[in-house]
Order: structure tokens, then C-alpha cells, then sequence
């Protein structure tokens, strides 16, 4: 969400294989939601995210930083090149990042973006953190790479306390405010971390993280204090808040967590990626598709009136 409105980046990928990607607003009227494309970007965008003042930022597979926060005038920064098919919209501009650690420039993978109040924080396949405020390099703020060890940060999350980085090997790093970043050991044996994928989190009913693990496991972070606190009965795909209740999309479908241990099936035979609280409705893409000719998105309308899934098709092949 940026300034109220949903924003989506689909891929699409041609006959040769490559992968580039639309940046696409959502605009909620009623039940109804209209799509609207906004940019093409000739390359995969791996994460979106929006800042404080509601502008939206991308990164691509090949460093790209996009946003359609107006920096013509900055050094280093170009307007994307229109579309030749697409209407005007507002104009984006987009600037090559370099990652940047004490001993050189590094290569890397973005996977995940957060915006916290001192820059841009990126997390990468490689399981390192990097932080970028302006110029056209991040700078290394945490190097957890472990060599020979599969998978990076998968997700980057800001409580009332804190934030957080999560990731495979068992990886939570905890950042506190005004702190530096320190791993925390999870509610599991040593040698069982190797094996655990944390996949997101959300904030909790107390400010806390609530974070869910490969395998259905739901884990409360408080402070370094961790504990499992529920067990979902499928395979997890993504954790959100929707109207000050929590959920965890799986595979089966879509599970509420009460808060006391217990899980309690929503929706069956949903598959909800990743999904966007919109106030009185819950976007959720799906996780793949259903379709080979078309894409879907599920909304989950929920008013004083109302409470129901639809699911919308957003484009056709």
C-alpha cells in the first residue's frame, strides 16, 4: 500500500525466457478493482515497497532502483523510458545500484526492501543487509553469508521496537532502535537451524514479531525472547494482519491465528502469495497461477455489510 492505493509488480516472460515486469496500481471502488498499468521495466522486479510520504520503490534483478518520486533533477537519476504501448502516467526514474562492503563492491541478489527512517534497507540471496540513502552505491550493514549455505533474507520487517531480518538457515537478525544488528536463536535445537526457512513475519497484537517458518510453524519474537506459539496444518506461503486479526496463507488455504495456540481455517482452497491489507479488503495474489491463459488476484471484502472472496481476473493472455 502507498498512500491508500495497492500496488502490484506482475513478471511477465517472453519465448526466449526473459523475464521483465509492470508496475501496476490498483484502485478500490466498491467491491470492484480496476488495474492499471504505470511503468514497464524491462527486467524482473524482486521487491516493491513504499515509503512514508507514499511514493513507491522497486529494485530489479540487474540493480535497477525505480520509484515515481519525482528526481529528475538529481544527479544520477534517469526517467524511465514510456512504454510504447502504455498512456502516459506519472513519470518514474530508475538509477543502477552498486553494493558496497569494507573490502570492495560485492555482487548480489536483491530479495527484499524496507524503508526504515535512516535509508532504504535491501536484504539479498547472499543473506547480507545493505542500506542505501542516496548515491548510486548501498553500503554493507549486516554480512550474515554463510558459504556453501542456500538461500538469503527473505524478508525484512519494522515493528514499534525494532526490525527485523528473516531468512533461511534459520535466520532472525533484530536490529533494535538506535542499535546494530544481532542474530537471535530461534525456539528450536542448534543443529535443527540449518534446516528452518523463515519465510515473513508481521507485527503482533503487542508489538512483538510474529514470524512463520517453513513447515507451519508460527514464532513470536519479543525482544530476544523467542517461542513457538501456534502450528498450521499446511505449508505456509505468507503471514498478514487484516483488521486486527492475523493470518497465514498456506497451500490448503487460509488459517486465523486467535492468539491462543490454536488455528482455525478461513478459506479453503485459496493460494494467497503475497497480500495487501487495503483497509476494508485483503488483496491476495495468488501464489501461482491457476489458469495458463489468465491471472486472478482474491480479494477478501469484509465490511459491516459484507464478508466475502472474489476473485477478480486482472488480465487475460
Amino acid at each position: 500500500m502507498a498512500a491508500g492505493v495497492p500496488w502490484f509488480a506482475v513478471h511477465v516472460s517472453d519465448e526466449s525466457g526473459h523475464t521483465s515486469s509492470w508496475i501496476i496500481k490498483g484502485e478500490l471502488d466498491g467491491e470492484h478493482l480496476r488495474l492499471q498499468p504505470q511503468v514497464w521495466v524491462p527486467d524482473a522486479i524482486q521487491a516493491i515497497v513504499n515509503d512514508s510520504d507514499g511514493q513507491v520503490w522497486a529494485i530489479t534483478s540487474e540493480d535497477e532502483l525505480i520509484t515515481n518520486t519525482v528526481l529528475g533533477q538529481v544527479a544520477g537519476w534517469r526517467q524511465v523510458t514510456p512504454h510504447p504501448q502504455l498512456n502516459a502516467r506519472d513519470e518514474w526514474y530508475s538509477r543502477t545500484l552498486g553494493y558496497v562492503a569494507t573490502d570492495g563492491q560485492n555482487v548480489e541478489l536483491a530479495e527484499c526492501l524496507c524503508w526504515a527512517s535512516d535509508g532504504l534497507l535491501i536484504g539479498t540471496f547472499s543473506r547480507r543487509l545493505y542500506r542505501w540513502t542516496s548515491g548510486d552505491v548501498a553500503r554493507l550493514e549486516h554480512d550474515d553469508h554463510i558459504v556453501g549455505t542456500l538461500g538469503g533474507v527473505n524478508n525484512i520487517v519494522q515493528t514499534q521496537d525494532a526490525i527485523y531480518a528473516l531468512g533461511y538457515a534459520g535466520l532472525i537478525l533484530r536490529r533494535p532502535v538506535g542499535g546494530t544488528w544481532h542474530r537471535i536463536d530461534g525456539p528450536w535445537p542448534p543443529e535443527a537451524g540449518a534446516f528452518i526457512n523463515m519465510i515473513a513475519g508481521v507485527e503482533g497484537p503487542r508489538g512483538e514479531l510474529w514470524a512463520i517458518a517453513a513447515g507451519g510453524s508460527v514464532v513470536s519474537v519479543a525482544g530476544d525472547v523467542t517461542r513457538t506459539i501456534a502450528q498450521v496444518p499446511g505449508e505456509p506461503l505468507g503471514i498478514t494482519r487484516f483488521q486486527r486479526q492475523w493470518f497465514v496463507s498456506t497451500l490448503d488455504g487460509c488459517y486465523e491465528l486467535p492468539g491462543d495456540g490454536d488455528t482455525v481455517l478461513i478459506k479453503r482452497d485459496i493460494l494467497m502469495g503475497k497480500s495487501i491489507d487495503a483497509g476494508n479488503c485483503l488483496i491476495a495474489v495468488d501464489a501461482e497461477p491457476q489458469h495458463a491463459d489468465h491471472a486472478q488476484v482474491h480479494l477478501w471484502l469484509r465490511t459491516r455489510n459484507r464478508d466475502a472472496w472474489l476473485r477478480p481476473i486482472i488480465c487475460r493472455a
